[in-house]
């Protein structure tokens, strides 16, 4: 299991973006949760077996590909501490 936290940057709110990352979760065997940030970015906190983060991780850059303009991701090791997905407010 590895974690990754992932600042998005771009035009990523009042897009739905999180509600996509909401969607898209939950056809892969991930855990975490995605909010948007004070200065515009969304951070997204995502764990999993590599490939299943990995895979989640393209389908949201190849649906909201317009909207983002940068993408930083920090790896990490998995916490454990998620019990599925979730979008926070």
């Amino acid at each position: 299991m590895i974690g990754r936290d992932v600042i998005y940057k771009g035009r990523v709110q009042g897009v739905g973006f999180r509600w996509t990352t909401n969607d898209l979760a939950k056809t892969y065997n991930v855990v975490g949760t995605v909010e948007n940030r004070e200065d515009g970015t969304v951070f997204l906190s995502v764990e999993g077996n590599l490939q299943e983060v990995e895979v989640f991780m393209n389908a949201i850059a190849g649906r909201m590909a317009g909207n983002i303009k940068d993408i930083i991701i920090h790896e990490r090791v998995s916490s454990g501490a998620y019990n599925g997905f979730h979008v926070l407010y």
